[in-house]
């Protein structure tokens, strides 16, 4: 399975250490240019050297110049990719991007479903300690959504 990966998803698993789980779970992760520049910006900001190792997944658009309204440079590439590469899953955790993928038929994942993945793949054991991780460094998951996926989980709600 091939996915294509915006930048928050891998800045999220990043931050949790948990950046190897893309590489046990899908069979290639191919990143726009786009995104590999903003990781670059982030790099120092969020302490994730590790993403250096994806540096030979990034693949140029075949379309330049072409934006989608309301959606950064990052997702949109994505989104392009992914129709350009013909992947099966886009890896995207903006609300509005997501919408605007799904619009155009394609199928998206976000970092929560990579480790409820993981977690059924048993990479992990359990989600609540990298949910409180997420919580800590200021990820951008609601409470409310962590723990809703904790129940679907079968795992203890967070404090």
């Amino acid at each position: 399975m091939i996915v294509v990966s915006d930048t928050g998803p891998l800045i999220s698993l990043a931050v949790i250490n948990q950046l190897d789980l893309l590489e046990k779970i899908f069979e290639k992760v191919i990143i726009p240019e786009a995104v590999w520049d903003e990781l670059l910006d982030q790099i120092e900001t969020f302490n994730i050297p590790q993403v250096s190792r994806f540096q030979a997944n990034v693949i140029p658009l075949k379309q330049k110049d072409i934006f989608l309204d309301g959606i950064d440079l990052g997702e949109t590439e994505a989104i392009l990719l992914y129709e350009e590469s013909h992947a099966d899953q886009l890896l995207i955790d903006d609300k509005f991007a997501r919408t605007e993928a799904e619009s155009r038929n394609i199928s998206c994942l976000g970092t929560l479903a990579v480790l409820v993945k993981a977690k059924e793949q048993k990479y992990i054991s359990n989600l609540k300690p990298f949910f409180l991780q997420f919580l800590a460094k200021k990820r951008y998951y609601s409470k409310t959504l962590l723990n809703a996926v904790l129940s679907a989980c079968n795992e203890d709600p967070l404090p």
